[in-house]
């Protein structure tokens, strides 16, 4: 990690200028204090307090930053992936330090750029691409400019959140018993009564895909500490489906 996120880090409501591939960037934390701001969330159901909750759900403790969001000054081709689909090691430590790497004005480059499907996934419902015992455990999400489609905005977004909130949220709803489960479910659907825009930048990541028309954009997650939705805003039908790629 660059000298400049470790001062990012020391002041996590500050942006710094960094670079990527000779283009430079802005970047920004999404969401600081995210771990507490899920403890004060759940602070009812949290009377040992949140890392008791982890170590009984039997679930990694959510990461004190969630999300970094990096814009680049100019529209940049990324080597995000080799040829054998291996993450580059840079932007694998920002997952690592942040959960979900969100890159504007950027898009794969070269080959690499066609090798993904085409995903959109239910409203809400919240999941893992991956098993545990699968070794791409990196899942990636495009929008390439130069597709006739995705070069336009988006109608869906896509939500990230760590999975103890989806623990945590099924507890606080009366929908799992906290002494009987633990671990991580496959999926969860949460949120039914919600207005989730007051969730958002508190304890769920929005990545909105609504940089203007022929922008690119590219978001990375874990699947081993973060879960993932498609969120229709406003009961709008589903955008179009968006570019996915798994990465070792």
């Amino acid at each position: 990690m660059s000298a400049s996120f470790g001062a990012l880090l020391r002041n996590p409501h500050s942006e710094v200028v960094s670079g990527l591939d000779g283009g430079s960037f802005r970047a920004r934390i999404a969401i600081p204090g995210y771990a507490s701001r899920v403890a004060r969330r759940y602070r009812r159901i949290l009377p040992e307090g949140l890392q008791v909750a982890c170590r009984r759900a039997d679930i990694i403790p959510p990461l004190s930053h969630f999300g970094l969001v990096v814009t680049f000054t100019d529209e940049m081709e990324i080597s995000l992936h080799d040829g054998d689909m291996v993450l580059d090691s840079s932007i694998r430590d920002w997952v690592a330090r942040f959960g979900v790497v969100i890159m504007r004005r950027a898009h794969v480059a070269g080959a690499a750029r066609e090798r993904f499907h085409r995903n959109i996934f239910p409203h809400l419902r919240f999941h893992i691409d991956r098993g545990p015992g699968m070794a791409d455990q990196f899942s990636c999400f495009t929008r390439d400019p130069s597709d006739p489609a995705q070069r336009m905005p988006r109608d869906s977004s896509t939500l990230f959140i760590a999975p103890i909130v989806a623990w945590l949220d099924m507890v606080e709803r009366g929908d799992c018993r906290p002494e009987s489960e633990s671990g991580i479910r496959p999926s969860y659907d949460l949120f039914p009564d919600e207005n989730m825009a007051a969730l958002f930048d508190e304890i769920v990541l929005e990545q909105p895909w609504t940089e203007a028309e022929g922008v690119g954009e590219i978001a990375v997650v874990d699947n081993r500490t973060v879960l993932h939705a498609t969120y229709h805003k406003d009961g709008a039908t589903p955008g179009y489906p968006i570019g996915a790629r798994y990465l070792f």
